[in-house]
């Protein structure tokens, strides 16, 4: 079990951050960025998994900045709430929240930023523009919107070949990208969640393993 931690942006902003940390000593630290539903159930779930495996996990609340202690459920009306908050606070200020979770992780050595859907996204920001070892990403739902911020640390991505958001075009452009690892997976749009319907057990293990793998050779 983890704990609910405060940190402070560089801009000032006060907000929440899910902290799980491994027993002993940490193999590297790694940030975990949520999907539009906030820091619920399994994020947490996937921070203290982390934090099993020997990483210092931080989760930032970033939808803190519009609404404080979102925590939805994955239906409809959660997914609608979530896309708002996300417009709401827009995609430059959670970076504020990332760099303030990378400070507070680099006692533990090098940093990774791991993420899914919109978090992934971010993720592809902050590998962009933040110091970073490595990155992983899942179902990264807006790279199109970005996909000029090249990474300048090693990034896995793992995309869903059946996630309108994610064509075939794109794949192969981001592919040919300097640093970036990314494997295609015959699964829909954030397949590794087993709250969402298009989860797909078979595919979150190949992912999960590629993705053990990535951060123990980066984050060493």
């Amino acid at each position: 079990m983890g704990a609910i931690v405060h940190l402070t942006a560089a801009d000032g902003h006060r907000f929440a951050a899910y902290r799980a940390d491994p027993i002993g000593t940490a193999r590297g630290g790694v940030v975990v960025l949520h999907e539009i539903y906030g820091v619920n159930t399994h994020v947490r779930g996937l921070a203290d998994a982390l934090a099993d495996e020997g990483y210092a996990v931080r989760v930032p609340a970033l939808f803190d900045r519009a609404e404080k202690g979102v925590e939805l459920d994955y239906s409809p009306l959660g997914a609608e709430h979530g896309r708002s908050l996300r417009d709401a606070i827009g995609w430059d200020a959670p970076l504020k929240d990332v760099a303030a979770c990378i400070q507070e992780l680099r006692p533990f050595g090098k940093i990774a930023a791991v993420g899914e859907s919109y978090g992934a996204t971010l993720g592809w920001r902050a590998a962009h523009a933040l110091p970073l070892a490595a990155a992983v990403l899942g179902s990264p739902g807006h790279l199109a919107t970005f996909a000029r911020e090249t990474p300048v640390c090693p990034v896995l991505i793992h995309f869903a070949t059946r996630d309108p958001k994610t064509p075939e075009d794109l794949r192969e452009r981001i592919r040919g990208v300097p640093g970036v690892m990314a494997f295609d997976y015959d699964a829909d749009h954030a397949f590794t969640c087993p709250h969402r319907e298009g989860f797909d057990l078979l595919a979150t293990r190949a992912a999960e393993q590629r993705t053990r793998d990535f951060l123990a050779r980066h984050l060493a």
